[in-house]
């Protein structure tokens, strides 16, 4: 380890105490004596996979300087004499220590590359400071891979950050770091990023007995890990501290080893070149047991050390570039010395000694296989064998099966005795007629018949390359298959039809192996995804060898821009392209050639750099592009190196200047085109993000007048169906955007409009974006009607015209501005203004500026200390704020790095909040809402005077972004003193918002650092690491940190609120700090003291409903119905509410011991038959009255319910008279008798269950699964033990699951076999479609339909009619193989006698499963016309309702249309597209939803709408998610 020179400290120094001065909230430290693992943790979910790259402009808060050369040494010595005082001598620690071995194991360019799996662990501590960044790990595996290449070791890595205050406060080995953190170390080797006091890194020996525990791995200083640095005067000095301890976990000592690390001449001394010393042990050996490192003593210089060794010898050509040395970084590696061929065995002997489960998995060897076949004109036949397996193979016992045109196989082909084929060589059997050049190549010929015609082969003949083994004859590789009979002419390879035919097929390189008799996966459907090169015919150029490179040299060129199926609007376009290794130049300048280029067949084109290439005057149409390489004399590569793109030009849209451009506008200022359909391409100078109900947008295609035009949409433009240049859907333009529109020229009072949009193209960012056009006063008016324009040095002469609207003048003429956009200016009379910019509009008879965002209006002296309005710093564009969510970085201000002068009203003073060593405070505009408010930070308390609430000041400083993970909030770090200007000044009104919109930069961001206040919100959440709790009011929740002192001290007395407490209202600021946008925790509101946290009650909430016993038997009495009731107040009274036997309903009072779980008793009789709900009401306490809540929330639909009887049966479990259908016994434990009607051919299918029934009819059967398979077959009758349930468990799959009653980890007792099954309950497709009014009763029953006709094939079953017209569903989940695969080939219209099945409830339908084909009767015709009774268009129930977490949605077509289905919440704001204009076919369909949003974010309880469209049909429904 190397010491830090002061300079360097100093520097540190000051920026640990700026970092550590941020507001961050150390975490809470651990408890130590609980953590031991031996086998160490799990790899963390947050764990980051490290892609190694350099970094271009790679910058650390660290750098080395020439004072950096009084090092300290590895600690890995130290630390393991410590530990192992043994280890002080050269003792031989394994068979990788023995010469011999050492030497077997040295690397070659064929040797496998061992690739090592590294856990790479950071801290941040409670400063804020983190020892290595992402960008530092990639940086340094980018080191590590690029120096161990040589040696065939490579390093994969996993990156973790932990939130640790102690991590630099621990032993010096880490044991602490180790036993807290590492992971499964037999997998990992661990590399902890910390602080070690002195040393550059240490690490553990693969001999070492913690080498694969969690004592094991290697630890590395903070400031020597990460990218290149400067160093001793140079830069880009890599890193290789890790390279050098890496070096030791492999087993390898230091160079000096033997010289300064043990007794000086002893039996393990390494001396000088050519002296060998035997020792104690009789071994010739050197000190670091590789001879080809020289001698040498602890050096840390470049050059040879002064003095001598043992025998008086100078030391010369030491050893100064090995990494295992103590040279500085800047020797390393010079000539390739990095580390020695010994050195590199040694390592590979270890690792295969020791560390092998610390190894990425390789690959399995190479096996043999075809590697060509040639199915040339008239005899030009042959194939190829390859061996890939790294040995000589004998082709003794392989043989080539043979067959014809689809038939079996006819012909058995054995290789001549004693064939063989050499490490990497081809084995070529070829027609005696064919081609010299084949023959040539060929290893053995045959005459066409001669033996078994091996070599008389049409494309539609299969070949096979396969083993013998004693009677067993296995398929190595396959060219064609049986399945399907004669495939005509040949077979399609990488989508090349009858490619077996007439083609020669070469195996690409990647391939190492056959296809096992696979032929469709290794044919493929198109060139990426086959295994074969498609040439043309009599093409054998690559015989005789193999692999090949059909990528010469990875050669490529690529077409940019324009895209695949592109339109472009322009006579005019650059063709972008890229070209990789491949130079390209001018003939004769060296250069490995140029590009050639065509255009529908025109002239060929020349290009000799990869600059864009111009083309010019191209009119309307269709164009197809190719560009391709060519050498110096024109020729193509070989082979041909190109790329096609097929592109549109349309010309068909209309200038801007021609809709506006009037000659006389006093006379008549009426569009000339008004009325007309046109097309525009332009620019949106003003985005609709923002606009007035998102109505307005402004475009422009050319700057100065008459070019820019409004676009209007009715609805508002984000309702509108934006799509990109491929067609797909995008939320809409923003500022700078190109955008193609279709609409028509309209007149709205005077303002020329383009409305009736009725397509609109999105292209992204404008190559040229529009200036505004610096104009006078004097000069607003028609003609920049529409256009983006700028005014200078006015003033404001009235600030008030009523209706946002206001006037300037510039002395002698004026305008006014409007506010269809919110730019957060509040004018004052003579106010003056350096500039305006907006948009220019007409309407109630004036020409307005509408400027678009707060920096639209610019003060003037801004840039000389007189104010600039917070709103200004903080506002920035709405697309840019759906932009951050994703990149974390475009809600930044426009002004970061600017020096400005701000005034407003301290809201937060200085002291209130932690700001660790330093002090904070926040400041607003005394106009308060949205952007007002910006926090002031310095990291010395002392550099503010004291600041109240209430004070107006004005502070003068830069702006910055202070970024923690995606979190980056704005600041002024003043630089000047602070002026106080007033106090006790009135504070900004506090504005009301949802929670909901405190989750998202697109709502949150506006709300940073200002006062906000929530209301009537449920605390959801008071177990986090860091917050206090989390509060919903039904749109979403936010978290609420303790950043206030006062606020942390009050609860870190009093605990958190309890889940289910009522936030009446809460006031705080809004902190963007850490957490993740993934989840929106990235917002957190921060009341500043107690009193702004109000306390209420809310209705209550029921949960954990159980009763006991669970199934009650006649000798049970009473049955005890308990639940968890929470509210924030008390509850006053909780009830039962049952009827017995159908009777009214009584009530019984239920009470808690612990004020939360309530019991109320139920009394019973044998046979009695209960249906109950509960109720509970609070005390109304700080409310207007008691509330009340009911479970099931809708007793109409579904109520809870058991029978009294020791005769439980299994239509007891199903049927319930409630629609919801759900069984009363959801969670018993019951045991149940039938007759098996599935047995364990089913449990062995897709759906992996049994089903019993223990009589005919509805409601009596079941579908039941065990933990193991039991062996069961129908007609057994068996008694069944399990848990009752309607959901899916554990890791199950609920859409395939909820909703079908079944019984589960069931035990199984056989009592009787060889009993008949109950007969199967006939049913017609009426009586079993979905929506059909008794269909729940069927699930579970073995159900029979009569003849039946297949009426579509669907994706994943099909649909059946009978002679009601109606449908049903069949599946083949249950199947068998035979019956799948008779099931495969269904078709539509086929007749069949009956369908038998058992009838579930799956994926959101209930379907008749087939177990086998005598479930299917016989085929008994085709029906070309098959006709099924039309479906209405309805909208259904969601299943389940209630529901958590998913739901599916169900609805019928009674048409083919393009279907719309969207959630929103209770406020009608849009949480959900699920579909958006998918095309459904008539029938019944389902989609689920996961409970997610547009972002994939969980949505909060509460209570949702589902809408649907479909052409003119609409209708909604409403739906619950519970938590």
């Amino acid at each position: 380890m190397k010491k830090i020179a002061y300079c360097l400290l100093l520097f540190i120094t000051n920026s640990y105490v700026y970092l550590a001065a941020q507001a961050y909230q150390p975490a809470v430290p651990k408890d130590k004596s609980t953590l031991n693992n031996s086998e160490g943790k799990q790899p963390s979910s947050t764990a980051v996979r490290v892609v190694p790259r350099v970094r271009e402009n790679y910058e650390s808060t660290f750098s080395r300087s020439e004072a950096d050369t009084d090092r300290s040494v590895c600690g890995t010595m130290p630390f393991f004499e410590e530990r192992h005082e043994a280890q002080r001598s050269c003792a031989f620690y394994g068979e990788a220590d023995e010469p011999e071995v050492r030497d077997s194991f040295i690397p070659n360019g064929g040797t496998p590359v061992k690739t090592v799996r590294l856990y790479v662990h950071a801290f941040v501590d409670g400063n804020g400071d983190t020892t290595a960044s992402l960008a530092d790990v990639e940086a340094q595996m980018y080191t590590l891979n690029e120096e161990f290449a040589p040696h065939r070791v490579s390093f994969e890595a996993l990156y973790d950050v932990h939130y640790d205050s102690d991590y630099d406060s621990v032993s010096s080995w880490g044991y602490y770091l180790k036993e807290a953190y590492a992971v499964n170390p037999s997998e990992y080797h661990n590399v902890f990023i910390t602080d070690l006091d002195g040393y550059l890194g240490v690490s553990t020996f693969p001999w070492d007995t913690d080498a694969l525990n969690i004592f094991g791995g290697t630890l590395v200083d903070r400031y020597w890990f990460g990218g290149p640095r400067y160093f001793e005067g140079e830069y880009d000095i890599p890193q290789r501290t890790l390279t050098h301890e890496l070096g030791h976990a492999l087993g390898l000592w230091h160079t000096h080893h033997g010289v300064d690390e043990v007794a000086e001449c002893g039996s393990c001394y390494e001396g000088a070149d050519g002296y060998s010393y035997s020792g104690d042990d009789n071994r010739d050996v050197v000190g670091d047991l590789c001879s080809d490192t020289k001698s040498t003593p602890t050096n840390f210089s470049c050059s040879d050390p002064s003095g001598t060794d043992c025998q008086g010898n100078n030391w010369v050509d030491t050893d100064v570039h090995n990494y295992m040395g103590y040279a500085s970084d800047l020797c390393y590696n010079q000539n390739g010395e990095g580390f020695s061929a010994q050195q590199s065995g040694r390592m590979h002997a270890w690792v295969d000694e020791v560390l092998g489960s610390q190894l990425v998995p390789q690959d399995p060897p190479p096996a043999i296989f075809f590697s060509e076949y040639g199915e040339g004109s008239t005899n030009n036949k042959y194939f190829e064998v390859y061996n890939g397996t790294g040995e000589t193979v004998s082709l003794d016992n392989v043989v080539v099966l043979g067959n014809y045109n689809g038939n079996p196989w006819s012909e058995t082909f054995t290789f001549q005795a004693g064939a063989t084929i050499d490490v990497g060589g081809v084995y070529v059997i070829a027609s005696s007629d064919a081609d010299d050049a084949i023959i040539e190549l060929a290893d053995e010929i045959h005459d066409y018949a001669d033996p078994w015609y091996i070599v008389a082969f049409n494309g539609n003949d299969v070949r096979a390359l396969a083993e013998i083994s004693g009677s067993d004859t296995t398929i190595i590789d396959i060219i064609g298959t049986l399945e399907g009979g004669d495939p005509g002419d040949g077979w399609d390879v990488a989508g090349v039809s009858d490619a077996t035919k007439d083609h020669t097929l070469v195996r690409k390189a990647s391939v190492t192996e056959g296809n096992g008799g696979d032929w469709n996966s290794s044919a493929g459907t198109n060139e990426d995804d086959s295994e074969w090169i498609v040439l043309d015919q009599d093409t054998w150029d690559y015989l005789g060898s193999h692999p090949h490179d059909f990528s010469n040299d990875d050669i490529s060129i690529e077409i940019i821009t324009p895209s695949a199926g592109e339109t472009v609007f322009a006579s005019e376009i650059q063709v972008e392209f890229s070209v990789t290794n491949f130079t390209v130049g001018a003939v004769g300048s060296g250069a490995d050639g140029h590009i050639h280029y065509q255009y529908d067949g025109g002239d060929v084109g020349m290009h000799y750099s990869t600059d864009p290439i111009e083309l010019t005057d191209l009119t309307e149409g269709e164009y197809t592009l190719g560009l391709w390489l060519v050498d110096d004399d024109h020729q193509p590569l070989d082979p041909n190196v190109a790329d096609t793109v097929t592109f549109t030009v349309s010309l068909a849209f209309t200038a801007i200047y021609d809709i506006q451009y009037v000659a006389d506008p006093d006379a008549d200022d009426a569009s000339t085109l008004n009325g007309q359909e046109v097309t525009i391409n332009g620019v949106v100078t003003a985005e609709f993000w923002g606009s007035d109900q998102y109505r307005y947008m402004h475009v422009q295609d050319a700057e100065g007048p008459w070019n820019g035009i409004v676009c209007f949409e009715y609805d508002g433009w984000h309702l509108f169906d934006w799509v990109d240049d491929n067609g797909s859907s995008v939320p809409g333009p923003a500022e700078g955007d190109q955008v193609t529109l279709s609409g028509t020229v309209e007149e709205y009072y005077n303002l020329t409009e383009l409305n009736n949009i009725t397509s609109g193209i999105v292209h992204g960012p404008a190559d040229e974006m529009i200036a505004p056009s610096v104009i006078s006063v004097s000069d607003i008016g028609e003609a920049y009607e529409g256009c983006l324009i700028e005014v200078n040095d006015v003033s404001v002469s009235d600030p008030d015209l009523g209706y946002g609207e206001w006037e300037f003048t510039d002395g002698t003429n004026a305008a006014l501005c409007d506010d269809k956009w919110d730019y957060f200016y509040y004018p004052e009379t003579d106010q003056e203004l350096a500039s305006i910019v907006g948009v220019l509009d007409y309407n109630y008879s004036n020409y307005k500026l509408q400027p678009r965002l707060a920096r639209d209006v610019v003060e003037s002296g801004w840039d000389e200390d007189q104010p600039t309005r917070i709103q200004r710093v903080q506002q920035v564009l709405y697309s840019d704020l759906m932009k951050a969510g994703e990149d974390e970085e475009s809600d930044k201000s426009y002004m970061e790095e600017e020096t400005v002068t701000l005034e407003g009203i301290v809201t937060m003073p200085s002291g209130l909040s932690y700001a660790g060593a330093g002090v904070k405070f926040i400041f607003a505009d005394v106009h308060g809402g949205p952007w007002s408010a910006i926090l002031s930070y310095d990291p010395d308390s002392s550099a503010f005077p004291t600041l109240f609430e209430g004070d107006l000041i004005q502070a003068t400083g830069y702006i910055s972004e202070y970024t923690t993970g995606p979190a980056n909030m704005t600041e002024l770090f003043i630089t000047e003193p602070i002026n106080i200007i007033d106090f006790e000044q009135p504070l900004p009104a506090v504005d009301t918002v949802n929670t909901g919109d405190l989750r998202w930069p697109t709502e949150a961001e506006q709300w940073g650092n200002v006062m906000v206040r929530v209301e009537d919100g449920i605390v959801t959440n008071n177990d986090l690491q860091y917050e206090v709790f989390a509060v919903d009011d039904g749109t979403g929740s936010v978290l609420v940190d303790d950043d206030s002192d006062s606020i942390a001290a009050y609860f870190e007395a009093v605990g958190p609120p309890p889940v289910g407490s009522l936030l009446q209202s809460m006031e705080g600021w809004l902190y963007h700090h850490y957490g993740s946008n993934d989840d929106s925790t990235a917002y957190k509101l921060c009341p500043l003291y107690v009193e702004d946290i109000e306390f209420g009650s809310g209705p209550p909430s029921i949960t954990g409903l159980s009763r006991e016993p669970c199934a009650p038997t006649a000798n049970d009495n009473e049955v005890a119905v308990s639940c968890v009731i929470l509210d924030n107040s008390t509850i006053s009274e909780a009830l039962v509410h049952y009827s017995v036997d159908g009777g009214d309903h009584v009530s019984v009072s239920m009470t808690s011991d612990d004020d939360s779980t309530f019991t109320g008793v139920i009394p019973v009789a044998s046979g009695n038959t209960v249906y109950y709900y509960i109720t509970a009401t609070d005390d109304g306490a700080d409310q207007s009255e008691p509330k009340t809540s009911m479970y099931p929330y809708d007793i109409e639909h579904e109520q809870l319910g058991f029978h009294v009887t020791d005769d439980l049966t299994v239509g007891m479990i199903q049927e319930t008279p409630w629609p919801a259908g759900n069984t009363l016994y959801e969670g018993c434990n019951v045991t149940l008798t039938g007759i098996v009607t599935a047995d364990t051919a089913q449990y062995n299918s897709v759906y992996s269950a049994y089903a019993l029934q223990n009589e005919a009819g509805q409601w009596n059967g079941l579908i039941f699964d065990t933990d193991a398979i039991v062996q069961i077959s129908r007609g057994d009758d068996v008694s069944v033990t399990g848990l009752i349930t309607e959901y899916a468990h554990g890791d199950e799959y609920g859409y395939q699951l909820d909703g079908n009653t079944r019984l589960i980890h069931a035990d199984v007792t056989v009592n009787s076999s060889g009993n008949d099954t109950p007969a199967p309950l006939v049913a017609s497709c009426e009586d079993l479609t979905q929506t059909a009014e008794e269909v729940e009763s069927y699930e579970g029953v073995l159900v029979k339909l009569e003849n039946v006709t297949v009426s579509s094939v669907n994706a994943y079953d099909w649909s059946i009619t009978d002679e009601t017209g109606s449908e049903a569903l069949i599946d083949d989940d249950m199947a068998n193989m035979a019956a799948h695969n008779f099931m495969s080939t269904l078709a539509e219209g086929q007749e069949l006698e009956s369908v038998l099945g058992i009838f579930n409830f799956s994926y959101g339908t209930y379907k008749i499963q087939i177990r086998d084909l005598d479930d299917l009767g016989q085929t008994v015709g085709i029906d070309d016309n098959v006709k099924v009774n039309p479906y209405e268009y309805a909208l259904h129930d969601n299943f389940p309702n209630p529901f958590n977490p998913e739901t599916q949605i169900r609805f019928s077509m009674g048409g083919q249309e393009n279907v719309k289905l969207v959630i929103y919440d209770v406020m009608g704001r849009q949480v959900r597209s699920l579909l958006n204009g998918e095309s459904y076919t008539p029938g019944f369909h389902v989609v689920n939803w996961n409970g997610l949003d547009n972002r994939g974010q969980k949505v909060p309880s509460g209570m949702y709408i589902y809408r649907i469209k479909a052409g003119d049909f609409i209708a909604d429904k409403k739906m619950l998610l519970v938590k």
